[in-house]
């Protein structure tokens, strides 16, 4: 079972509306959105964590290629490692409660604290790669989503531009499709944990196999640190893992590179 499986699926009923008079031309009835919303709120959510949406996610690697270059990550077991900091410190003290915090303050149309969110997810990357990665991301997701979901307010968000954070979008996005915090949070960790397996797949010597099984390993622990997210979703942002972000750093020095970060 992955992680997005292990979501009851009763979060997306109590969105569902049944119709209880039948067409009087069955035979021509057309589905609409409010008949299967539960159902299509599901699939966007799918879709908003695929990571062969193309904004280009998989040009980038968030420091994995040069703690691999550097040797400080070698072995299956040092990449379980480095999925560990990222979904017990970033994930758990930054990035998660900027989600649920840019979610809320969306939903109630406060773009100033939305303005401050975005800037303090920018002064938290202290590799100007990763920042300059996020604020590329975003830019992209904005122009790839603004056609597809006719409801983001993407005038609100293009005033962020030029250093509009991906997280801010996507937390727009899922804020926009009145997603559950809970699976906001779920299906945000599963695609970065998979884009971060699709980099590993190709900078060292792991196969699907064993992949998968870190990958899945990382997942079961997923909605741990979700409930912990929810519980001091209103805590500061922050995140102490100087070692990562050393190795982050260090990406634009490397002789050759097949990441931009």
């Amino acid at each position: 079972m992955n992680l997005l499986q292990s979501i009851s699926f009763s979060n997306w009923g109590s969105t569902t509306k049944s119709v209880n008079t039948p067409s009087p031309q069955p035979s021509h009835r057309v589905d609409t959105p409010t008949e299967n919303a539960g159902l299509e709120q599901w699939l966007s959510v799918l879709h908003l964590s695929d990571s062969t949406l193309p904004i280009g996610a998989f040009a980038y690697s968030e420091g994995l290629e040069s703690a691999i270059q550097l040797a400080a990550l070698r072995t299956p077991e040092d990449l379980s490692t480095w999925w560990e900091l990222w979904r017990t410190e970033t994930f758990r003290w930054q990035e998660g409660p900027a989600l649920c915090q840019l979610m809320k303050a969306i939903k109630r149309d406060d773009w100033r604290r939305v303005k401050v969110l975005n800037q303090e997810l920018t002064a938290l990357k202290p590799a100007v790669a990763l920042r300059d990665g996020s604020h590329i991301l975003g830019k992209r997701l904005l122009t790839t989503c603004a056609d597809l979901y006719p409801d983001l307010p993407a005038d609100r968000l293009e005033e962020l531009l030029p250093t509009l954070n991906v997280l801010t979008v996507q937390a727009t996005l899922l804020a926009t499709l009145n997603v559950s915090k809970d699976v906001a949070l779920a299906s945000f960790a599963f695609g970065r944990l998979n884009q971060s397996l699709s980099a590993a797949l190709r900078l060292f010597a792991l196969g699907q196999q064993a992949g998968q099984v870190l990958l899945q390993k990382q997942l079961r622990l997923i909605p741990k640190t979700v409930t912990e997210i929810l519980e001091d979703a209103n805590s500061p942002l922050r995140s102490f893992i100087p070692r990562v972000d050393l190795l982050q750093m260090k990406h634009t020095g490397l002789y050759t590179r097949l990441f931009r970060s």
